[in-house]
């Protein structure tokens, strides 16, 4: 181990070593190719975007054909023309420098060595953590895959995937660091938390700033209950208890949270004050509050260990001349010290489903990512006729196969004023024809961000990898959902050794 110049300590093991590498070529790529992530696509025709990339790059891609280029992008077979190397080159890095996504692969992670925990496979884990209350669900065979059921009752797919995994890997770090409790942060209708409840037997404490979600799904908690209890009279789970409030960075804050929590566990739970133990998961905390769960997490000494879904980057603070206002990236001193940027552009590039574009592009179902240019087009008027200034807020409108321009338009502007709304033979005319003839370089060029925005993920992820191995918070990074469902599906995660609690 060896100390920076701020007194953190930075972790000399191969794979911490490995990371800040990897950080440091990552921008080496961006340092190229990251101006493409910076732009607003929007801006295509303004900034003349299509003839910023290399020539070699705009010969060979300028009438590929949408599936064919899905394709490739994909990583599914080669292309059928010949592509420049510099592009060929650049994918390729790309697939060495990012975080692995695949979930299939139970090996496949990143983790500090300096860690005590012991490799796991997540998925194994196929016993219920019943916590000696025999009328949890896991002990109802009979009635079992109807409760099922019952739980995914208001659920969405791609949400039941995800709180259906989560709770495999949550029970199986909660019995690692021999814990009985769970605090759920940013936890909405409370979904994941029923599950942790009845299925598993854990104590939940769901924190949620919406008091309306909060409310909600206090009235779910009783519906499931109330229909639990139609095939299982005796059955009594442990109460769920929902508090609403914001977590904030400052101390007071904190102290206060924590004293709630304590008090909770408490008198709910009978656990004693000495013995607290329990784990901060967060599934998809939105913008800073991923930051300020470590944050907490890392000064927490009850807090034993952690697991939290990442979303919506480009909601972090990047710079902050508050000292109670946390900031989201860079959290790690090597990045601090460093001075990386990202822009919020990039940021918000790295929240988008690559896989499903790829999708959409592979099968020419990409009607709706004409929607770019269609936007492109509309800014270039808005602007030259001075009726908005540039990237003003529209109207968000799904493009369908049948969707004129004109029509597009309409939807887009009709919460404006009549005078700000471009007239018919604004839209009409050779030049705009012109611009519309460029809808394939425009989902080409947006798919060329898309192929680099796993780049700035990584770099996001990476950066609280470090941040908790400077901490000596033996940190995990895993993709534990299926990435086509769920595009954010690496699992940010940290069980503290005993001597550290």
């Amino acid at each position: 181990m060896s100390t920076t110049k701020d007194s953190i300590t930075e972790c000399t093991c191969n794979v911490c070593q490995s990371v800040r590498l990897r950080i440091d070529q990552i921008f080496c790529v961006l340092d190229i190719y990251g101006w493409m992530l910076d732009f607003y696509v929007v801006d295509f025709y303004r900034e003349k975007l299509w003839d910023k990339l290399p020539k070699s790059w705009k010969l060979a891609l300028q009438d590929i054909p949408p599936d064919e280029f899905g394709l490739w992008l994909s990583r599914e077979c080669s292309c059928t023309r010949i592509l420049p190397l510099s592009l060929l080159a650049l994918r390729k890095v790309i697939d060495n420098l990012q975080l692995n996504r695949n979930d299939e692969n139970l090996n496949n992670f990143l983790q500090c060595e300096k860690s005590m925990i012991i490799k796991t496979k997540c998925k194994d884990v196929t016993s219920l953590y019943l916590l000696d209350n025999k009328q949890q669900l896991g002990d109802l065979d009979s009635a079992s895959s109807q409760f099922i059921k019952l739980f995914r009752k208001h659920v969405k797919k791609k949400k039941r995937h995800e709180i259906e995994q989560m709770a495999q890997m949550c029970v199986y770090y909660a019995q690692k660091s021999e814990c009985k409790s769970i605090v759920d942060v940013g936890a909405g209708l409370g979904h994941l938390a029923r599950i942790l409840t009845y299925q598993y037997g854990l104590h939940v404490a769901c924190i949620e700033q919406d008091e309306l979600l909060s409310k909600k799904a206090r009235l779910y908690d009783e519906e499931l209950l109330m229909s639990m209890r139609k095939h299982e009279p005796n059955f009594s789970p442990l109460k769920l208890e929902h508090i609403s409030v914001k977590l904030e960075t400052s101390n007071h804050a904190k102290v206060k949270v924590t004293q709630h929590l304590h008090k909770i566990f408490t008198n709910i739970y009978n656990v004693n004050t000495e013995c607290l133990k329990y784990g901060i998961i967060g599934l998809h905390p939105c913008g800073d509050l991923a930051s300020i769960l470590l944050n907490l997490y890392s000064l927490t000494k009850e807090a034993r260990f952690m697991c939290i879904v990442g979303c919506c980057y480009m909601k972090m603070t990047l710079e902050s001349n508050n000292e109670n206002k946390q900031k989201g990236y860079p959290l790690s001193s090597y990045l601090s010290f460093k001075n990386h940027k990202l822009s919020y552009n990039a940021l918000e590039v790295a929240c988008h489903a690559i896989e499903k574009h790829c999708d959409k592009l592979k099968n020419n179902n990409y009607a709706d990512l004409i929607v770019h240019a269609y936007r492109a087009v509309l800014e270039n008027i808005l602007t030259e006729r001075n009726l908005l200034p540039s990237h003003s807020q529209l109207k968000n409108v799904k493009v369908t196969r049948d969707m004129t321009f004109k029509q597009y338009c309409f939807l887009a502007t009709r919460h404006l004023q009549s005078e700000l709304q471009p007239k018919d033979t604004d839209l009409e005319g050779t030049e705009i024809e012109h611009y519309l003839s460029y809808w394939l370089q425009i989902v080409i060029f947006s798919s060329l961000r898309i192929l680099l925005a796993p780049l700035v993920e990584t770099l996001v992820l990476l950066d609280r990898f470090l941040y908790l191995s400077e901490r000596n918070l033996n940190p995990i990074i895993r993709p534990v959902f299926n990435a086509k469902l769920s595009p954010r599906n690496l699992v940010l995660i940290s069980v503290k050794n005993r001597e550290e609690i």
